[in-house]
C-alpha cells in the first residue's frame, strides 16, 4: 500500500497545502504586525514633533549651530534622534551629531516629500549611513516666531520593530510545525481509507477490462466509493451488451458494403487499409490478399487514384476525378473523415462508381450536340424569314432595310456563340482527346483575362478588381483552356451585375492547389437554381439570357475544362 502513488499525491498535496497556507499566513501576519507597529511610531513621533514645534521654532528664528551636547541640553528627555534643518537645507542642531559636521539635509526623502507635496508631514525609511543602523524619519515642517520657516525632523531605529517579527515569525513557525505534523499524521490515515479501496476496485476493474466481463464489484459501501463500484459494475454489463451489438452491426455493414454496386476503399491517414468490398477489388483488378498489411500506394492500382488519395489526405477535403484508362471510365469520390465527425480514426473513404457505359453515352450526346450545331432552329429561322421579307419586298424603306439587316447580324452572330460553344463544350468534354498539358502560370493567364476584359467591364458601367499573391502560381493544363474557362467566369459575373457594381478576380494558393474565385454583388441566385447553373442550355432567367447574349453553355464549359484539370467548380450565393 506504501508503494501507491495515490496515496502520495493525497498526502503529498495535502502536506503542500499546509505548507503553502502557513508560509502566507505567517508573512500575512508579520507584514500587519509591522504595519501597525510603524502606525504606532508614527503616531508618537508625530505626537512629540507637535510638542517640540514651538522651541524648534524658536532655535530657527536664533540660527547658529549648536553641538550633539547642546541640542540634547536644550531637548531633555527626548531618546529619539531629534534634527533641525533651516528651509535652506542646513543643520542647525542634531542630538547625535555636531550641526558643524553635518551635510545639507534638503535632498533628504522625507524634507523632498513636505517641499514637493501638500502634507502634514514627512515620513521615509531608509539605512542611516551616519548611525549606521535603518531608521524611521518624520519631518515636520516648523515656523518661529519672526516668520522664519524650517524643518524638525524625529527618527528612530528599526531594528526593535525587527526584532519583534523575527520573535512572532519564530513562534508560528513552531506552532505550525506541530499542527502540521499532527494534520499530517490524520491525513495519511484519511488517505489510505481512501486508496484502499480504489486499489481494489482498479484491481478488480483490469481484469474487467482484459474481457472478463462477467466480473462484478461487491457493494457494500454507501458513500462515493459506493457508487464508483455500482457505476463500474453497470459499465461491465453496458460495454458486454454494446460489444455483442457491435459485432451484430459490423456484420450487418459488411453485407451491405459487400452488395453494393459501388465500390468502396477505407484508408486510414497512414493510406493503410481499414476496408475494402468486393466490387472495389473486382474494379481495381486485386485480391484481398493485395491488401493485408500493405498501404494503398503500394498496392498496384491506378496512379490518378494514388495521386487522389494523397490529394485528400494532404487537403482535408473531399476530392473527384474521372479516371479512363482506354478499357473503363471510373468515377472516384474521395472524402476526408475525421474525429468531428464521430469517427474513432482519421483517413479516407473513397466510392469508385463504374460508368464506362454512361461514359460512352454521354460521348455520342456530344457527338451529336456537335453535329446538331449547325442546323439550330430559332437563329436560322429568324434569319430566313428575315430574308425572305426582304426578298418579297424590294421597293421597302431604307430605314426599314437596315433595321432588318441589323437584327440578321446580330442572329448570325448568337448562331455563331452558340455554335463555337457547342464545339468548345463538346472538344472539353471528350474522354478521347490527349490533352496536351504543360506547365502553365496560372496568374499570368488571370492577368491576361483581366486585361482583355477592362473595357467589356467599362462598358456595362462595373468595376472589374485583381487580387493576385505575389509568389508565381504554376500548375498543369491547357493555357487556352484555362484562359476560356475563366473568361467564362467574368463574363458571367459582369453580364448579371448591374451598374455600379463591382466583379473581384481571386486567385490564391490552398495546399498543393491552386483556387480562382470569381465576385460579384450582382443578383444573386437561389439554392435551387444554384445546383443547376451548371447544365448545359440551363439558364435561371431565360429572358434576361437571351438578352444579354448567353447561351446556357459557358458554366457548362468552366464545369468540363475544371474538371478535365483534376479540378472542380462550385458557386456560393
Amino acid at each position: 500500500m506504501l508503494s501507491s502513488r495515490f496515496l502520495w499525491q493525497i498526502w503529498g498535496l495535502l502536506g503542500l497545502a499546509l505548507i503553502l497556507s502557513t508560509s502566507l499566513v505567517s508573512l500575512l501576519v508579520a507584514d500587519q504586525v509591522r504595519r501597525d507597529a510603524l502606525n504606532r511610531v508614527e503616531q508618537s513621533l508625530l505626537d512629540q514633533s507637535n510638542a517640540l514645534a514651538e522651541t524648534a521654532g524658536a532655535r530657527i528664528d536664533l540660527g547658529g549651530l549648536l553641538d550633539s551636547e547642546e541640542t540634547s541640553r536644550l531637548f531633555t528627555g527626548i531618546t529619539s534622534r531629534l534634527t533641525i534643518i533651516s528651509e535652506s537645507g542646513l543643520v542647525l542642531a542634531d542630538n547625535f551629531r555636531d550641526a558643524i559636521d553635518m551635510d545639507n539635509h534638503l535632498d533628504r526623502p522625507e524634507i523632498q516629500l513636505l517641499i514637493n507635496e501638500d502634507l502634514e508631514f514627512g515620513v521615509a525609511s531608509r539605512f542611516s549611513e551616519t548611525l549606521q543602523l535603518s531608521m524611521y524619519y518624520l519631518a515636520f515642517p516648523v515656523k518661529g516666531n519672526q516668520g522664519n520657516q524650517g524643518f524638525l525632523r524625529l527618527a528612530v531605529p528599526l531594528e526593535f520593530i525587527d526584532h519583534q517579527i523575527r520573535a512572532l515569525r519564530t513562534r508560528l513557525i513552531l506552532g505550525a510545525t506541530i499542527v502540521g505534523l499532527v494534520v499530517l499524521l490524520l491525513g495519511y490515515f484519511l488517505a489510505l481509507r481512501i486508496t484502499i479501496p480504489i486499489t481494489e476496485i482498479t484491481s478488480l476493474s483490469k481484469n474487467i477490462a482484459r474481457g472478463n466481463y462477467q466480473l462484478r464489484l461487491p457493494e457494500v459501501r454507501n458513500d462515493e466509493l459506493g457508487v464508483l463500484v455500482k457505476a463500474i459494475n453497470e459499465l461491465a454489463l453496458n460495454v458486454e451488451q454494446t460489444i455483442d451489438q457491435v459485432t451484430v452491426s459490423r456484420n450487418r455493414l459488411a453485407a451491405v458494403l459487400a452488395g453494393l454496386a459501388e465500390g468502396v476503399v477505407a484508408v486510414d491517414s497512414e493510406q493503410q487499409f481499414l476496408h475494402i468490398n468486393e466490387a472495389a477489388l473486382l474494379m481495381l483488378g486485386i485480391s484481398q490478399d493485395d491488401t493485408v498489411g500493405k498501404r494503398f500506394d503500394e498496392v498496384s492500382v491506378f496512379n490518378e487514384l494514388k495521386q487522389l488519395i494523397r490529394t485528400c489526405i494532404s487537403e482535408q477535403t473531399a476530392v473527384e476525378s474521372t479516371i479512363n484508362d482506354g478499357a473503363k471510365t471510373i468515377e472516384c469520390s474521395c472524402h476526408w473523415m475525421d474525429e468531428s465527425g464521430g469517427a474513432k480514426v482519421t483517413g479516407v473513404i473513397m466510392v469508385l462508381e463504374d460508368v464506362t457505359m454512361s461514359a460512352r453515352l454521354e460521348e455520342v450526346r456530344s457527338d451529336f450536340v456537335a453535329n446538331a450545331s449547325h442546323e439550330l432552329k430559332t437563329p436560322i429561322s429568324a434569319i430566313r424569314g428575315l430574308v425572305e421579307t426582304i426578298i418579297d419586298d424590294p421597293e421597302m424603306p431604307a430605314d426599314v432595310f437596315d433595321r432588318f439587316m441589323d437584327r440578321i447580324r446580330v442572329q448570325a452572330i448568337r448562331l455563331d456563340v452558340i455554335v463555337q460553344d457547342l464545339l468548345q463544350l463538346s472538344r472539353f468534354d471528350s474522354t478521347t482527346r490527349v490533352r496536351e498539358f504543360k506547365a502553365v502560370s496560372l496568374d499570368s493567364v488571370v492577368r491576361q483575362v483581366y486585361q482583355s476584359k477592362q473595357m467589356d467591364a467599362s462598358d456595362v458601367q462595373v468595376e472589374l478588381r485583381l487580387e493576385v499573391q505575389q509568389e508565381k502560381l504554376w500548375v498543369e493544363g491547357e493555357v487556352e483552356a484555362l484562359n476560356q474557362m475563366i473568361t467564362n467566369l467574368v463574363d458571367n459575373a459582369l453580364k448579371y451585375t448591374d451598374a455600379g457594381g463591382v466583379v473581384t478576380m481571386r486567385i490564391n494558393r490552398i495546399g498543393a492547389m491552386a483556387q480562382i474565385e470569381v465576385l460579384d454583388d450582382g443578383i444573386g441566385i437561389s439554392k435551387d437554381h444554384s445546383e443547376r447553373i451548371f447544365e448545359r442550355f440551363y439558364r435561371v432567367d431565360r429572358a434576361r439570357s437571351r438578352s444579354l447574349g448567353g447561351t446556357g453553355l459557358g458554366l457548362s464549359i468552366v464545369k468540363h475544362i475544371a474538371q478535365s484539370h483534376r479540378g472542380n467548380v462550385a458557386v456560393r450565393s
